[in-house]
């Protein structure tokens, strides 16, 4: 009686809309590639969230701050420092964060805001009429970033940026402070800094600039290079993030239909499958604006996160060698959004804030609740042949014991890889009982076609590998 390994990386089934083949990706689960028990990957629940303290708002944005070794948070209409308040930002939306030696800057409400370590708060704007230096159009503040010295901002609607003086970073540069990313007609939509370069962003190009080096007064400090250049724009201010020693974006719908992009070597190459894009190309292009990127490693994982307004997508880019590796996160029961966001690397915890409440919390990878509360977690296998055959000893690898009580996971299976039929439970952790099988003895005779779904509801951690069936 041969035994079928079935795969649950990624599930295979349809759509009921358009018949079309899609993924079913693992929610709340991640996957690590590592031979255990004759299976050469395993699935491991996203770590939880325990609540770490009350704070002024949601969560805007967060940045690690290497001058004063120390996590900077806007959260609500506060700046924090670590648990401590060091100041008031204004409005209520996302915020660009950027630090230098003497100050943290946060770009909101159209102002690069400093905020100084020795308790200043400044604004930049012109100098002085009676200085002699050149006064400046300056604008609204779309984004803000730092190189050598000086921040640079995008100027909201143009294609212009600025940079500050050397000695008062409170002012643009007295001499060379503006440029222009000319091949960006429609303006900056982001700006950031990568190795020596300042990246500009567009909907249409992203384009670099690197110092040039001069000295004599009136001279331009940066200057386009073409050959870095690349032909994709991102969609909103938010959706880039540094990863993988470079840039990863979400591209505009101004050069196709969207996707998810790594910059290298002046190419964007893709790193979507066409079930993220499907999802991504369902929000429009003024949702998609809203989204938010960011990265996160832990154990091994190299994690870009994208926040979007209905769903929050991780790509794991240690589990990709055989192909992208996506997974879905998400809140509760339902089809709640993820709820974390901003996850940052503070003392020996990973931090984070949040999307519904005034609360920062920590991952905690003993637990898979997030604020005390029970999570869902799905996989799925691939729908495979087995016609007339009758199968027994549906059993799944699960690292058992460490469950506060008797957990259960749900085993449902489909014929038709769309409609899953009534779910069979079974007791799959147990206090202190670190051997514990799971095991559907007889599954039954198929027609044709069958797949499986695993569900499981819990607090505690979850860890699953090698699923198999006996078919005879």
């Amino acid at each position: 009686m041969p035994i079928q390994q079935l795969p649950m990386m990624k599930g295979m089934g349809k759509d009921f809309k358009n018949a079309d083949y899609i993924d079913y990706l693992p929610i709340n689960m991640l996957a690590t590639p590592k031979e255990v028990l004759n299976s050469s990957g395993y699935l491991r629940s996203f770590p939880g969230i325990a609540k770490r303290n009350d704070v002024n708002g949601v969560s805007r944005g967060v940045e690690y701050n290497t001058a004063q070794n120390a996590v900077y948070r806007v959260c609500g209409g506060k700046l924090y420092k670590g648990e401590a308040v060091v100041g008031d930002v204004a409005g209520s939306g996302r915020v660009s964060m950027a630090h230098g030696r003497t100050s943290q800057a946060v770009g909101v409400n159209g102002q690069l805001i400093e905020y100084r370590y020795d308790g200043a708060v400044k604004t930049v704007s012109n100098w002085p009429a009676d200085s002699g230096f050149t006064q400046y159009e300056l604008g609204s503040v779309r984004d803000i970033t730092r190189l050598r010295g000086r921040y640079a901002w995008s100027k909201d609607g143009t294609d212009s940026w600025f940079i500050t003086d050397l000695e008062d970073e409170s002012h643009p540069d007295r001499y060379s402070a503006e440029y222009r990313a000319e091949s960006q007609p429609d303006g900056i939509i982001g700006i950031g800094s990568w190795r020596d370069f300042i990246v500009c962003f567009g909907s249409s190009t992203i384009e670099y600039f690197s110092l040039t080096g001069a000295t004599t007064v009136g001279a331009a400090l940066y200057v386009a290079q073409p050959s870095l250049m690349v032909q994709k724009g991102i969609a909103g201010t938010y959706c880039k993030t540094p990863f993988a020693d470079s840039y990863a974006f979400i591209s505009h719908p101004a050069t196709g239909a969207p996707s998810v992009y790594i910059i290298g070597s002046g190419q964007a190459s893709p790193i979507a499958t066409a079930s993220i894009e499907k999802i991504i190309r369902s929000y429009t292009a003024d949702e998609l604006a809203t989204g938010v990127m960011e990265a996160l490693r832990f154990d091994s994982h190299e994690l870009l996160i994208i926040h979007l307004p209905r769903h929050v997508l991780v790509y794991d880019a240690s589990s990709s060698q055989n192909g992208p590796q996506w997974c879905v996160l998400k809140t509760g029961l339902y089809d709640d959004v993820y709820r974390a966001i901003d996850f940052m690397y503070e003392g020996n915890q990973i931090t984070c804030g949040d999307k519904s409440e005034a609360v920062t919390g920590q991952l905690q990878f003993d637990i898979s609740s997030q604020y005390d509360k029970q999570q869902e977690h799905l996989l799925f296998t691939p729908i495979f042949k087995a016609d007339n055959a009758r199968c027994f000893d549906l059993e799944v690898e699960s690292s058992t014991g460490v469950a506060q009580y008797a957990d259960r996971l749900f085993l449902s299976a489909t014929t038709d890889g769309i409609n899953y039929g009534r779910e069979q439970m079974i007791e799959q952790n147990e206090p202190f009982v670190y051997d514990k099988r799971v095991l559907w003895k007889r599954v039954g005779r198929i027609r044709r076609l069958i797949g499986f779904k695993l569900r499981v509801i819990t607090k505690s951690p979850v860890t699953l590998s090698g699923c198999q069936i006996r078919l005879e």
